[in-house]
């Protein structure tokens, strides 16, 4: 019979994965709001900020990324468009908290012996920073109310250290579904993702290939309900892999319905939850694991 080892191993890594990810999605996706098959193109350059942080319950606020957008035909690089001259403050329980600029340009964060997070609290985002256009400032906010924290099921907690190989002529045998709880909202709405993290043992040979099949991180599709199915296809090497189980907020739900070949729509403004600016301010709470996935021998 196929097994899966699970190793079970609580990350308490910084969120630096999704927000290096995501950044240069946030600042593509938030050109598409000057293009529209149903309206003129404005091509006139607007200078906006562009943030991109998610904020983990139980985890210190790590890494807040702010972007000036880019002007059209310029090149983009990381390092030209960071903001590094931002007043940047977390207010929570009527209580601000004032960031401090990290050594990579553009970011901010907060000390853990400062401020550590909790589920069911609000927390605002408030943001000063130069416009280069104008030479005046701009204002930007935002706020989140962290998912409580979750834990993976009993049932998954069953299967921990049991050993499940890929056969990759038979993928209908690495399948299971997985739930975490407790659920806080009715309406919470939940993602998974993998993580590879040690590609040395080589990459999982699916019949469909492309540049998807080289990520080492790879996201399932935002669910309505605490269940989601774990299959191949959420896995692109062997090795030992992390399985994070996210319960999400409106900020993050919206954000991912944005992406493009993952969510069901473009950038809409109404989507957008930074006023003043552009870009995501989200929050979630996660459980992970470590797993081992070996080949068939």
């Amino acid at each position: 019979m196929p097994t899966l080892l699970l190793l079970v191993q609580r990350i308490a890594s910084p969120n630096r994965l999704w927000l290096a990810l995501s950044v240069s999605i946030i600042i593509s996706a938030m050109s598409m709001a000057f293009v529209s098959c149903d309206s003129p193109i404005d091509t006139a350059y607007h200078e906006q900020i562009v943030v991109a942080a998610f904020l983990i319950e139980g985890q210190p606020i790590d890494s807040i990324v702010l972007h000036r957008t880019t002007p059209f035909g310029s090149y983009y690089d990381d390092l030209d468009y960071a903001v590094d001259s931002a007043h940047v403050t977390i207010t929570v329980d009527g209580v601000p908290h004032t960031l401090l600029p990290a050594k990579l340009k553009g970011r901010y964060y907060l000390p853990a012996s400062e401020l550590i997070l909790q589920g069911g609290k609000e927390y605002d985002l408030t943001i000063v920073a130069p416009n280069w256009q104008t030479g005046g400032t701009q204002t930007l906010s935002a706020n989140t109310i962290v998912p409580m924290p979750i834990h993976y099921s009993p049932l998954a907690d069953s299967v921990r250290g049991k050993t499940l190989i890929l056969d990759t002529n038979n993928l209908s045998t690495f399948a299971f579904v997985v739930t975490a709880g407790p659920v806080d909202r009715p309406d919470r709405r939940y993602i998974m993702t993998a993580t590879a993290r040690d590609t040395s043992y080589g990459r999982i040979r699916q019949r469909r290939q492309g540049p998807d099949s080289l990520q080492v991180t790879r996201y399932s599709l935002v669910q309505t309900g605490p269940a989601i199915a774990v299959t191949s296809r959420l896995f692109n090497w062997y090795g030992p892999n992390t399985i994070s189980f996210y319960a999400i907020d409106t900020n993050w739900n919206d954000y991912q319905r944005q992406l493009q070949n993952v969510g069901n729509t473009s950038y809409q403004p109404t989507l957008n939850h930074v006023q003043g600016g552009m870009g995501v301010f989200a929050s979630g709470a996660r459980d992970t694991v470590t797993v081992m996935i070996l080949p068939k021998q």
